[in-house]
């Protein structure tokens, strides 16, 4: 999937939504500039053209420039609905690889709640406020996930999972084997 703004197509999207912005400001200056004529009582015909003809061109201009930007309004609004979408599916297939590494690793329950809140982010005061415990029993399962895992600490822990993502490489859960 394209992103926006990519390519010919990305070039000639932004050049007509400039367009229509630049229309739809001319018009606005124009009309700001009638009305205040109108306030003042100030003829500002123009021998060359009919007033009326300019307030309809003007009119008709801001009309096809709401129809380019809505237009442009709703593609965004699908587009965002496609990557959110896209990104669920990403989360719960993160999700499915961090369950499975933690089944491969042996964690406990507890020991694989303190690792997803580990690979969050959060403080191991955070962690011990969230689970009515002491930061010293967090700190010791914490210890056990470590060693578990094979990891020195936090940042090689949230590393193991992230490090594929960065590099744009699939992430491949590989089922479990029976001994």
């Amino acid at each position: 999937m394209a992103g926006y703004g990519q390519g010919r197509r990305g070039n000639w999207r932004a050049t007509v939504l400039l367009l229509a912005l630049l229309v739809v400001a001319f018009c606005e200056v124009f009309l700001v500039i009638d009305v205040m004529a109108d306030i003042f009582y100030i003829d500002i015909a123009t021998p060359w053209l009919d007033h009326d003809i300019i307030e309809l061109v003007a009119v008709v201009a801001l009309g096809a420039s709401l129809i380019v930007l809505s237009l442009e309004l709703r593609r965004l609004l699908r587009e965002r609905r496609r990557f959110e979408a896209t990104l669920k599916a990403a989360s719960g297939e993160l999700f499915q690889v961090i369950t499975a590494k933690f089944d491969d690793w042996g964690l406990t329950a507890s020991e694989r709640d303190i690792a997803l809140l580990l690979i969050k982010g959060l403080a191991l005061q955070e962690i011990a406020d969230l689970r009515a415990t002491r930061p010293g029993t967090v700190k010791s399962q914490s210890n056990a996930v470590y060693r578990k895992a094979g990891v020195s600490g936090r940042h090689e822990l949230v590393a193991y999972f992230v490090e594929d993502l960065l590099a744009g490489e699939q992430l491949i859960v590989e089922p479990a084997q029976d001994a």
